[in-house]
């Protein structure tokens, strides 16, 4: 294709090519601009800092799971770009690769085209997930020497990675000096806010407050982390928990119904609803997405019902009952019988690369920060919108925010999810305190079962230092017992710094409330 045949495919979706006040009008910006969630997402921040460096070209990778912003996300970096970096308008290409019109466009032409354009160039290819050969493309485009040679910084959105190591293999060494910039070493992870994320946002003073004392600073935070190990509260904690712990709780109890997920918390503090079709949408979409992956769709939804039974959350997922699940399935084998062995580990691992689950493994007990593959796996789920959006899905529920309500009376439950939104926080801590080419999430997060079992091994590496936290997680009012091993006791409300004496000498620990523990992730 020619230049102007380029711009003639691509021109609906690069409105900023003819229109100077393309971002008041673009409904994503405005929809930003109204929102709760004024405030951009942390990895907004990271690509900004990093993308617009001249000279440096390559290719990075967006991972996340679908409604999370990664568009969004997207046309906010456009925005900087233009706005503030005054990059030319006309050097943005934005490849939206989920719109029927693109569907089976020449993607290799068509990079290799913009790349013969002067100057540099970025390259949004958007929901690269809808192309099962995007990595095999972008390996030919970088063996051509069109990447390094046309000046191109592309950024890659998908909402799956299960096709990552094999992009890993064929990227590898390729991905240009531009990934090299990155954490993750360019293959980003754009996951639900976070709860901090929320707090800040809707209470500018606590922003401020966190701001002004240093307290979002990552150094700071693991300081206050290691403090809470050695069994000692921070006084910077101390003092902040005094003066918003009211408010901490009561954002934490929203975030348990609405979760990270932008269009849930703006639609939950702004008229006190979440639209049910937003539920159904973000569930409907999270199985047919399993067709991409190459599963059967029918069958994710029957391992989702499975996975969302409310005893099955924060539980192992119990080995010896997978047979219960391919009772559910959908499949026959080569004599025509229903199978049994569909391949539950594939649907696990969509659900893992999605960020949507996440399921650990148990440590082993004589190697530290160590998995062992063979013992059974827990169930967590990354995001409480998730959860609720897929157990309403699949149960077919016509009031999924009032099931939630419901749901989260019973306490037994209400600790479960309060132990998987820790997870969720605990396994992203790696690549927040510090930048690693990359990670192994099952070394990151694991659990012991060596007598009383430990709700969370947290394993983190920081200049070269391993770090290893025990943690137990017992969200009510009465907390029992000492624990056995734990050194952070996560409460609803307790903050307290305990020792008692063993008879291997005295043993240090602290009591925390959930919502305080969190705002260090």
């Amino acid at each position: 294709m020619i230049a102007e045949e380029v711009r003639g495919l691509l021109a609906p979706f690069n409105p900023w090519w003819h229109n100077l006040k393309w971002s008041r009008e673009d409904p994503l910006l405005r929809t930003v601009r109204r929102s709760v969630l004024r405030k951009p997402p942390r990895i907004y921040y990271h690509i900004s800092r990093y993308l617009p460096k001249p000279g440096c070209y390559g290719i990075v990778t967006i991972r996340g799971p679908r409604r999370v912003g990664k568009t969004t996300l997207v046309m906010m970096i456009v925005d900087h770009l233009i706005s503030r970096k005054r990059v030319s308008s006309e050097n943005i290409f934005y490849v939206p690769l989920d719109y029927a019109k693109l569907k089976d466009v020449d993607l290799f032409g068509l990079v290799a085209d913009i790349a013969q354009l002067p100057g540099e160039k970025y390259v949004f290819l958007d929901e690269a997930s809808m192309r099962s050969d995007w990595a095999l493309i972008l390996k030919n485009l970088v063996d051509a020497n069109l990447v390094e040679k046309g000046r191109l910084k592309m950024v890659v959105t998908g909402s799956h990675s299960m096709d990552l190591a094999d992009a890993a293999s064929k990227l590898s060494g390729r991905q240009g000096c531009l990934a090299t910039m990155f954490n993750l070493g360019g293959n980003l992870i754009h996951v639900p806010r976070r709860f901090v994320e929320i707090l800040e946002a809707l209470r500018p003073d606590i922003d401020d407050y966190l701001r002004r004392r240093g307290l979002r600073r990552s150094s700071e935070r693991f300081n206050m982390l290691l403090q809470l190990k050695q069994g000692t509260i921070p006084r910077g904690l101390e003092d902040f928990y005094s003066e918003f712990a009211a408010l901490l709780e009561a954002v934490f109890e929203d975030y348990l119904l609405h979760g990270g997920f932008p269009k849930a918390v703006d639609q939950y503090h702004k008229e006190g609803i979440i639209d049910p079709e937003f539920y159904h949408n973000f569930a409907k979409l999270v199985i047919s997405d399993s067709g991409n992956a190459g599963l059967n769709p029918e069958n994710t939804k029957r391992v989702l019902e499975f996975l969302t039974q409310p005893s099955r959350l924060s539980s192992p997922l119990g080995l010896g009952e997978r047979k219960n699940i391919g009772k559910l399935v959908v499949g026959v084998d080569e004599e025509g019988f229903s199978s049994v062995k569909f391949g539950l580990g594939k649907y696990l691992e969509y659900l893992e690369t999605t960020k949507i689950f996440l399921f650990p493994y148990r440590e082993i007990s004589s190697h530290a920060c160590t998995p062992n593959y063979r013992a059974d796996r827990k169930v967590y789920v990354l995001d409480p919108f998730s959860y609720h959006a897929l157990r309403s899905y699949v149960r077919g529920e016509a009031d999924p925010l009032g099931s939630s309500r419901r749901l989260l009376e019973r306490m037994n439950f209400k600790g479960r999810l309060v132990e998987s939104v820790v997870a969720a926080h605990l396994t992203m801590a790696q690549q927040f305190f510090e930048h690693v080419p990359s990670v192994d999430y099952h070394r990151v997060l694991l659990y012991t079962k060596d007598g009383d079992e430990t709700d969370y091994i947290l394993c983190l590496i920081r200049r070269g230092k391993i770090y290893r936290f025990l943690i137990e997680s017992k969200y009510r009012k009465k907390v029992p017992g000492v624990p056995d091993r734990a050194e952070i006791v996560l409460t609803k409300d307790r903050l307290e710094e305990r020792a008692i004496e063993r008879e291997k000498g005295k043993k240090k620990f602290v009591y925390i409330p959930v919502a305080l523990f969190l705002t260090l992730f």
